[in-house]
């Protein structure tokens, strides 16, 4: 955090005075919430995940908001933010919590004291150093001052920003303007922007970018609004135009003086998707008069407010932070996309609008959330579940289909599977009833039963998989053949439960038998899911613990031919819906524990035949014990895994946080759980961390989770007041207002609690 002892910012916002109001005034004014929730604010440290793999962002962003306003200091490396990094190349309107790929990062601005003589489309000429000592991170707000002592705070609302910049003495208060730089830019020579300085003070704009792990493409309005008129403008495209109020072209933008003072630069942002005009009405009805501290307080607001779902209570402080950072990491996506108006772009390009209490929302990285976001999502905040549900039906009413990892008004197509088609399920699974499920039913059962058009990018293959029931490494092509049949597999069951809760009783016994299909590709010899060739033999030159044979022609070459981001180990155990079966096909439990016991001996690492906690179809196994008997095995699995991979520091986060659904194994295990079967509401249970923990459900009911004693084990649980020693809680166990869980614990494993058949979580397998 910045200290107010340095001279330059005590001069300004971080005197002693503004240190206390923000460590009391704040509080004083959020009275109508818990202090629980105030602490839980204070307890979320947003450069968790901003070293190592996680590729998270410390920017100043809302619950789910459209503008995530944060420094860049790697831009075109494969991350915006480094926290290793020694200096800021601009503070961009854009960012998505921990992706595997590059995104966004579009809009960035930088303070400048010097002359601006170099081209910034050509230059990395500039940029400001910066120290961690003086920079500081919450929910809402981020800040720093640079070592040439410019002090730069950000504080936004939904879809709308304001910055503070606070120049030193006697130097020229100068912003850039880069309105042409994202993340892809310099890799897409399509991309442009244009920019236009005007009425003294205002700055409006227009970005057309894109670039993912597959080519996408969006449009970006902004508008800006400056608290003094500008002294000097300058704008630039291929050529530097001192002088200049407008500029287009790749990479153009402008920048704008407003000469030497004490008087810090005010600088508002409304963004919008749609049109210019947009973006002005966004900042005037989200921002419009307020000042930046009435700005930061709404943040604060919003943040206390979501997180206060959950409100726990003991634990170290380590433990702590890690929980309320994972929460904050969770509801930082999918986002906002439509403007206060109700106006958004739609994947066909046309501009609708929404009623009143509709909302769209984009990037949605469904291969990886529909693991534990969507159900935390859908269970604990349905309202904005049910328009986040909503928004991928509209994207299907426009497309024909249901779009799969949707950014912005375009489909990146990232990652294999039907990952949609569970999300909807397991939203309505999960208590969030306010979307139309027989419509989102409708386009489940077309994905699942109708092959695509020739070209499409929709369950391709479903013609092999309709007639085989697997997809085949046809020769070595299809190089992730098996890991996305099993995803077919996942989506069948899961459309399967959805139709069978809306009285569709034949397509639900079609699916459920068609989610079977995961046993063409089981390898009895070897005891794994094994690629199978086109003419139906197993792949040759087998080898599940050495992990042969490797992919021929993949980026990735620590992948297992046959298995997307993964090996068969990995996905082996990704058939959670059917434990029963598959640890049947192994041999019953006298072989399928020794084999868990060998896959978890070690958690985190690629290239190996064992669990890693950063690969999103790992993220159940931990919970497979419970299906066998020995729940206390999950019980030391999770504690481990929460132990010895995730810290309370910059790299503390084990891979790429996509989108918080890494940060979800963390919160999920600490309360005790997982939402291990995808479309059914329930999880399966672990071992609670917190001695207390009070979630306030999105049907009005609560659910408080007590921890009576030492150690890791469970040793008895009573749920509302009776003996409970089933490893499976149905959501429709939690019928009463308030219902009260409690867990005794020990330091040795209770051999019996859990271990009956009628105790292990369901398995909807079907008998050969």
């Amino acid at each position: 955090m910045i200290g107010s002892t340095n001279n330059r910012v005590g001069r300004y916002a971080l005197s002693s005075w503004v240190m206390l109001i923000l460590l009391v005034a704040f509080p004083i004014g959020l009275l109508a919430q818990k202090n629980s929730g105030v602490e839980s604010y204070r307890l979320v440290n947003p450069m968790i995940g901003t070293a190592g793999d996680g590729n998270t962002v410390p920017a100043a962003t809302l619950p789910f908001g459209m503008i995530q306003w944060g420094p860049d200091t790697s831009p075109g490396k494969g991350y915006l933010y480094r926290y290793a990094d020694t200096k800021i190349r601009g503070f961009s309107m854009t960012h998505m919590s921990g992706p595997g790929c590059p995104i966004y990062g579009d809009i960035p601005v930088l303070p400048w004291t010097g002359a601006v003589t170099e081209n910034p489309a050509v230059t990395d000429s500039y940029s400001l150093s910066f120290s961690h000592d003086h920079e500081h991170a919450s929910p809402g707000y981020y800040e720093v001052e640079t070592e040439d002592g410019v002090h730069i705070q950000l504080a936004v609302s939904e879809r709308s920003g304001m910055g503070r910049f606070v120049f030193p003495a006697g130097k020229q208060r100068t912003l850039l303007i880069e309105a042409g730089s994202s993340a892809n830019s310099s890799n897409r020579p399509g991309d442009s922007a244009t920019i236009a300085l005007s009425e003294g003070n205002i700055a409006t704009g227009i970005v057309h970018s894109g670039g993912f792990c597959n080519d996408f493409k969006y449009t970006l309005y902004f508008a800006m609004q400056f608290s003094q008129p500008f002294v000097a403008t300058g704008a630039w495209d291929s050529q530097m135009h001192p002088g200049a109020t407008s500029a287009s072209g790749h990479k153009a933008g402008g920048w704008v003086s407003f000469g030497v003072g004490s008087e810090p630069i005010l600088l508002k942002i409304g963004l919008s998707y749609v049109s210019s005009k947009n973006a002005r009405a966004n900042l005037d009805a989200e921002i419009g008069p307020r000042d930046f501290d009435a700005v930061r307080s709404a943040g604060v607001n919003a943040w206390t407010e979501a997180l206060s779902k959950i409100e726990i209570k003991g634990g170290t402080p380590d433990q702590r932070t890690l929980f309320y950072t994972g929460l904050y990491h969770m509801l930082q996506a999918p986002n906002l996309f439509s403007d206060v108006n109700g106006d958004y772009i739609g994947m066909d390009g046309k501009i609708r609008r929404l009623g009143k209490e509709e909302a769209q929302y984009a990037n949605f990285s469904d291969w990886d959330i529909y693991r534990d976001i969507i159900q935390f999502h859908a269970w604990l905040f349905p309202q904005q579940s049910n328009q986040m549900m909503e928004s991928l039906l509209r994207d299907a009413d426009q497309t024909g289909t249901l779009v799969r990892w949707p950014a912005a008004n375009d489909v990146t197509w990232v990652m294999g599977g039907d990952a949609p088609s569970i999300e909807l399920a397991e939203a309505y699974a999960f208590g969030d009833r306010g979307f139309d499920a027989r419509k989102a039913l409708h386009y489940m059962i077309q994905a699942a039963t109708v092959p695509p058009p020739s070209g499409s990018q929709e369950r391709q293959g479903l013609d092999e998989y309709l007639q085989k029931g697997y997809l085949s490494l046809s020769g070595g092509a299809n190089e992730r053949a098996a890991s996305v049949s099993l995803e077919y597999n996942a989506a069948d069951f899961a459309t399967s439960r959805l139709a069978l809760v809306l009285g569709d009783a034949a397509t639900a016994d079609r699916l459920l038998r068609s989610s079977q299909n995961w046993k063409h590709l089981y390898d009895p010899e070897s005891g794994t899911i094994r690629p199978r060739q086109s003419d139906g033999t197993f792949l040759a030159g087998w080898d599940p613990i050495r992990l042969l044979p490797h992919k021929i022609k993949s980026w990735d070459t620590e992948d297992q031919m046959g298995f997307e981001e993964g090996s068969a180990w990995q996905y082996t155990f990704m058939i959670p819906f059917d434990y029963a079966g598959l640890f049947r096909a192994m041999g019953g439990p006298s072989v399928a524990v020794p084999s868990l016991d060998r896959f978890f001996t070690k958690l985190s690492g690629w290239n190996l035949p064992n669990y890693t906690v950063a690969n999103e179809p790992d993220f159940c196994a931990p919970y497979a014990y419970d299906w066998l008997g020995v729940p206390w095995k999950t019980q030391e699995v999770v504690t481990r895994i929460q132990q010895e991979t995730f810290f309370n520091r910059p790299d503390g986060l084990p891979g790429n946080d996509d989108l918080g659904a890494t940060s979800g194994v963390y919160v999920w295990n600490a309360l005790g759980m997982y939402p291990v079967i995808p479309g059914v509401g329930g999880m399966a249970l672990g071992t609670p961390m917190f001695p207390k923990v009070h979630l306030k459900l999105g049907n009005g009911r609560t659910l408080d989770i007590e921890t009576i004693g030492n150690g890791i084990y469970v040793q008895r649980v009573l749920l509302n007041g009776r003996k409970y020693s089933s490893t499976w809680l149905p959501l429709e166990s939690l019928t009463k207002e308030r219902n009260t869980m409690i867990v005794w614990k020990g330091n040795h494993p209770n051999l019996l609690w859990g271990a009956g058949s009628q105790d292990a979580p369901p398995s909807f397998d079907l008998q050969p």
